[in-house]
């Protein structure tokens, strides 16, 4: 029996070993971009699931709001001088109350703290915007109610005009975030079209 030479022996199980490596991390590299896209899917899913939830909610105050803004207008811009005897608390109670929009973002919020980089640029800058969004809205909500606990029981065209700027402020931000919210659920559907092709 012919005894090899130690260095091509050695040589021999250096490259046993360095092919298991890289089968090895192949298999890893493998697997993590499996894993990850799944985690994407799960979360867009999710982020669908919210946005999905959500949008009926904020159509439905949106509709309202624009209602109330309606009368406001037509209040302010009719013949007959507004006098204080009309306050925001008979206005408000009158229409049948002031209703806010809740937000379910909690996956947006979750994804974006945690794997944001797994996704497109495009994408997450959808998410960041409708994020910025919500979160201008809870402000702009909170200022209209602020003012409105301040000046409830006090009426006239200043107070009404006022509350008139604020809820218009609020309107366009509502429009603003289901704009975005169909926009990010048109994409999001292109995206699965063109995967499933």
């Amino acid at each position: 029996m012919k005894k090899g030479s130690p260095v091509l022996d050695y040589f021999k199980e250096i490259t046993i070993v360095v092919i298991g490596v890289l089968i090895a991390v192949s298999i890893g590299n493998y697997k993590e971009r499996a894993d990850n896209e799944k985690y994407i899917e799960k979360t867009l899913l999710a982020i669908e699931n919210d946005i999905k939830s959500s949008q009926p909610d904020l159509d439905t105050v949106f509709n309202r709001h624009l209602e109330l803004f309606e009368i406001l207008r037509e209040k302010l811009e009719g013949d007959e001088p507004i006098g204080p005897e009309l306050t925001l608390r008979e206005l408000i109670s009158d229409f049948g109350g002031f209703q806010v929009a809740v937000n379910k973002s909690v996956s947006l919020r979750f994804f974006i703290n945690h794997k944001a980089e797994l996704l497109e640029y495009d994408i997450i800058s959808q998410l960041l915007d409708i994020e910025s969004q919500s979160e201008l809205l809870q402000s702009k909500t909170r200022r209209l109610t602020d003012f409105v606990y301040e000046e409830m029981d006090k009426g006239g065209e200043e107070v009404l005009l006022k509350f008139a700027y604020y809820l218009n402020d609020i309107l366009d931000s509502e429009k603003s975030l289901l704009d975005s919210y169909l926009d990010f659920l048109d994409k999001n559907q292109q995206k699965l079209e063109t995967e499933e092709q």
